[in-house]
């Protein structure tokens, strides 16, 4: 008996140490007012334009994604700041968000291959309009008619909370309830990214 309380008393003791490896200022920072309301939820702050954003796009965030705790949600903020064209794209990607998530994942992939893998530039806004929606079978009616529509204006409003937050740490930013920044430098493992997530959205 005395041996399994031992064991148990050391487990926690672990537990506890664990715990408290991840501190305020190393692994996370708290947004005070640079955050927004998004409560039990995770927030990727992001932009097409940015490369990063690319790779935690393919490497990291369908697993992060599928471990989030249940119940909580996720969402990925596209801020529209970034140059270039950094407004041209958010906007159609945010249109194409409206229209269903099939037609919003093929307006950014679209521009992340483009821009990244392709390493095509475009020349005008125009033009990075017209490849973003060829590019999610979006017709030019359509988009005139959704772009300035109470739900896209809304939902690029909302996105844009998220510039705030780039201008701490940039991005890709990972953003928990709102308040917390995780510091992505600091985590070196998909194991570390879980766990620190799991203990912020509790705070």
């Amino acid at each position: 008996m005395k041996r399994i309380l031992s064991l148990a008393a050391a487990s926690l003791l672990a537990l506890t140490a664990h715990a408290a490896d991840y501190s305020e200022g190393k692994h996370y920072i708290d947004l005070k007012e640079n955050g927004f309301s998004a409560t039990n939820k995770v927030v990727k702050v992001y932009s097409t334009n940015c490369p990063f954003c690319y790779k935690y796009e393919k490497a990291v965030m369908p697993k992060f994604v599928k471990n989030l705790p249940e119940g909580v949600t996720y969402e990925a903020y596209h801020i529209s700041t970034k140059p270039p064209f950094g407004k041209e794209k958010a906007t159609v990607v945010a249109v194409a968000k409206t229209l269903g998530e099939k037609q919003y994942k093929k307006a950014k992939m679209a521009y992340y291959k483009h821009i990244h893998d392709d390493k095509v530039k475009f020349k005008s806004s125009e033009e990075a309009t017209q490849f973003g929606l060829e590019s999610a079978n979006i017709d030019q009616a359509t988009f005139d008619r959704l772009k300035d529509s109470p739900e896209v204006t809304s939902l690029m409003a909302k996105w844009d909370q998220g510039i705030k937050v780039a201008k701490i740490k940039g991005i890709p930013a990972i953003v928990v309830n709102g308040r917390f920044l995780i510091n992505t430098q600091s985590i070196t493992s998909m194991k570390m990214l879980d766990e620190l997530t799991a203990e912020l959205l509790t705070k």
